[in-house]
This record gives structure tokens, sequence and C-alpha cells, in this order.
């Protein structure tokens, strides 16, 4: 994936980290829960990645997997057992030793069926503990995905039963063995997380504490960080990238390699959005480039597949529907609505990107006789509305959370990936079965063509609209040092510091 010119430095004069200091990131989304089985959210996902920790961690280029609180893991002769050795010397903060109990006790947990990401945890059979240090994963079948789904979220460990707390008091007050704690939390509004004194890696994390802070508005935002009020801004609007970058220093934009994808999404369930043509007729009306120069400032491409470039399961032959408007009005002519109908468009509050985005849609498809009326939502009812599928048309992403592309193939394409098929409701069962095949092979390549498969299936029945992949951008203080967000998109905020 190409990624845009703008200025980066993750690194500084000083070399030598620093102890201290308060960082304060804003961000559009709320956190919405501190269990790790249950979000689906970036906002709730990239919090509970500092508070927990898991078996394994992917590598910031999204290559592999690296040891975490398991130290070693071996896959059987039979490719049905996978055995994790475990850190010795991990409490959890509120003392506990962290043991192999812990373990099974939270993968558990996640394969029930209450949780988004049981899918994830599917195809394991049984676990087993041998003793405190040992885990033992027997999957159903052969399954190459795993150690990668050892390094998600959802998969983080929690102490068994979760310290005798229900499981809803828990999300409010998490015990984990991660670099940081919570502190405070008044929801909607911020969450400020302690550094953890009985932190196993020792030496880290640098920074005291780290407050997220939601600030709807993308112009309160930026103005902030250039105030000095906060340090980072998580996703600023491109519209204000240039004026951060000429702020005279004191504020950084970087970008980052990344999986992102960006949709426009469109509800399945509901007419006439439920007809392929329609969908169809939508996605060939949009111009792409238009947006990537408008919206985004030159900063991304336009996207083909829904699978992001970062992926070796990406296929670059998918181009998507091209914007044709005698294309757009053909499928239009073949669905139930030819002469168009009227429609809405959601967007969410403070989000000037998506904003300018909607009118260049509905100045668009208004050419084909569909009026779209922009519904502004504040962002996290639009989340809601998302979830719940009570909207017509909207604007969604996705990243991947493992280096596998099971994760995020299945939650974008399959109605049982956690997401419903990325809240479009879309369900394919010859793309289910060729993902469920896919996950039982070792051999990439063979994967891969089963992945192409599930692509250009996806793309004939068009259940959203990839509209860009971009790089991860963020505006942060010059000050802050070592932050540097993997390519799956977690931020890994124990190595940051501040310098005085």
């Amino acid at each position: 994936m190409s990624v845009s010119p703008l200025a980066f430095s993750a690194a500084s004069a000083q070399d030598t980290p620093v102890r201290g200091g308060n960082l304060v990131m804003l961000r559009a989304e709320q956190l919405r829960t501190l269990l790790p089985s249950q979000p689906t959210d970036n906002a709730s996902i990239w919090v509970i990645e500092e508070v927990f920790d898991t078996l394994l961690l992917p590598k910031a280029d999204g290559t592999g997997v690296v040891p975490d609180l398991a130290t070693s893991w071996t896959q059987s002769s039979n490719g049905l057992e996978w055995t994790f050795h475990l850190r010795h010397g991990v409490t959890f903060t509120n003392g506990q030793p962290l043991t192999s109990k812990d373990v099974k006790f939270s993968i558990e947990q996640t394969a029930k069926p209450s949780s988004p990401f049981a899918f994830i945890d599917a195809s394991i059979a049984k676990i087993t503990t041998p003793d405190p240090y040992t885990v033992v994963i027997t999957t159903k079948k052969p399954f190459a995905p795993l150690p990668s789904d050892m390094a998600i979220f959802a998969n983080s460990i929690v102490p068994y039963n979760y310290a005798g707390m229900k499981p809803a008091d828990f999300a409010k007050h998490p015990i984990g063995s991660g670099p940081f704690m919570l502190k405070s939390w008044t929801p909607g509004v911020e969450a400020t997380f302690d550094r953890n004194p009985h932190y196993w890696r020792k030496g880290l994390p640098y920074l005291n504490s780290i407050t997220f802070k939601t600030v709807a508005d993308s112009n309160t935002r930026a103005n902030e960080v250039q105030g000095g009020q906060a340090q980072i801004d998580e996703f600023p609007a491109y519209s204000s990238i240039s004026a951060l970058q000429n702020s005279g220093g004191s504020v950084k934009v970087g970008t980052f390699p990344s999986s992102r994808v960006d949709f426009l999404s469109i509800n399945n369930t509901k007419k006439p959005f439920d007809n392929v043509d329609v969908r169809r007729a939508i996605a060939s009306a949009i111009n792409k480039n238009t947006l990537v120069k408008v919206v985004l400032f030159g900063h991304g491409t336009p996207a083909g597949a829904y699978m992001s470039p970062s992926s070796w399961s990406f296929d670059k032959s998918i181009k998507g529907y091209p914007y044709d408007m005698k294309a757009a009005k053909a499928y239009l002519k073949k669905s139930p609505v030819p002469n168009g109908f009227s429609g809405t468009i959601m967007v969410a509050s403070g989000n000037s990107d998506q904003q300018t985005m909607a009118q260049i849609i509905q100045a668009s498809v208004a050419k084909l006789g569909i009026k779209l009326t922009i519904q502004t939502l504040d962002p996290s009812a639009a989340y809601e509305a998302l979830q719940n599928g009570n909207y017509e048309i909207g604007f969604g992403y996705d990243t991947t959370d493992i280096v596998d592309p099971d994760e995020i193939i299945r939650f974008v394409g399959s109605y049982e990936g956690g997401s419903h098929s990325l809240y479009s409701f879309y369900k394919n069962k010859q793309i289910d079965e060729w993902i469920n095949k896919a996950a039982m092979l070792n051999d990439q390549a063979a994967r891969q063509k089963l992945y192409f498969k599930v692509e250009e299936q996806w793309n004939k029945d068009s259940p959203d609209v990839p509209l860009f992949y971009t790089p991860e951008v963020y505006a942060y203080s010059g000050n802050v040092h070592g932050f540097h967000p993997f390519v799956t998109g977690n931020y890994g905020l124990v190595n940051v510091w501040m310098s005085k």
C-alpha cells in the first residue's frame, strides 16, 4: 500500500528515554468496555491492549507473532495440539500470580456464544493445563491461524473467575497484567490509567499515566494538541493536517503503515439496499479518486478489494466498481427502483471528513435519482446505529487485530465474523465455506487462492463499498517519543516517553 508523504518523526535528538509524564490522547470515539471478550470497536480494543497481556504479540510490521506471556510454543505432528509455555513471575495488579488456570478461563470466555469474537476460538476443542505454566490447546481440525489468534485482544488474559467479580463489574474495574491499570473512568468523557508498578517488563512503562479523552469535534482536538492541553490527536481531520504541520515544530504529524480500509457501509437488510443492482449502482456512482483528492488531500489510494494491501491475502486484481455514471444508471434500471428513491446517509457529528464525503456522494447519486438526506448523529449514537442495523447508509472502517488474514476476512465478509459482515448484515454460505477451508490449510499459496475467491464473490455482491486504503495518521506533541502504532492498529504505549 502506498503511504502518503506526510512528515514523520518518531525519533528524538534525545536518545535516552526518561520516566515520567502524563500523556493525554484525544479521540472521537469513547471507551465502551474493558472486558476483553466483548468489544468490536477500536476505541475499546486499543485501550484494552494497554491493560492486559496476551500469550503472543503481533510484530510491529505485521509479519508474524512474538512471545508475550508465552515464551515459546510448539505444534504437534498431527497439527492439532499447540503447547504454550508461560512466563514465570507475572502477576496481576491485585498481586495474584498469573498461571495456566487464568489462561484457560480467559480463552473460554471469548469462546462463549455471547462474545462477538467467539468465531476466533471456534476451532478449539479443549484446553488443558498440565501444570501452572503450561497450556495445551487442542483444535478440532488443523488450524493455521491459531498462534495469531492468541495475539488478539479478545484472548487477553484475565484472572480466573474474574477474581470473584461479575463480568459487568470486572468490565468497569479490570485487573490485568499489562503496563497500565485503571485509575478513574467517567464514561463518555475520559479514562485515566496509571503505570502498573508490578509490570513484568522491568523499567517499563516510562509514562506515569495515560488519559484517553473523548472529543468528538476534530477542530477542537487539533486546537488542544496545538495548545498543549493534550499530546496526541487520534485521527486528525485531513483538512487540519497542513495547519498542524505548520505549527512551528510543537506538533508533528505522523503516518504509519496500516491495515486500515474505509468503507461506505450499506445495510443490506433495508429496502431497496437489499438489491444487488442498487448497491452496484451506488458503488459505480462514487468517484473514489475525488474522495482521495478532496477529503484525504491525496493521503491515500482508492480501494478495490475489501482486504488491505498490507495483507498477503489482498487480491490486487480486484478493482471494485470504477466510477462510471452510465454503468450506474444501467444497474439502477435493472433494479426494483429504476427511477431512484429516497434514503439517508449517516455521519458522525464533529467528523468533518465524513461530512465532506457524504456531501460528495449525495451530489453524485442524485444524478441517478437517489435522494439522500444526511443524518448527523453523535459518534456514540452512530456506532450504536451501525451495530444494531438502525441505518441505511453510513461510514465505517476496519483494521485487523492479528497478522493472519483469518480474522478480518471473516469480520467483513462473513455474517458470523463478529460484526455481521461489518454491519452490512450480508450473508453468503459459499464465502463461509471458503474461509473455513482456508483456515485448515498450512499452505499459504493454497489459502491465498481461497481468499481471492472470497474477495471476488464479495466484490460481485458489493455488500459495502471499499472507498480507500490509508495509513494511520496521528498528530502529536514534539515532546512525545517512541509513538509508533503497529500495522494492526494497536499503540504499544508501553514504549512511549515524554521529554521535558
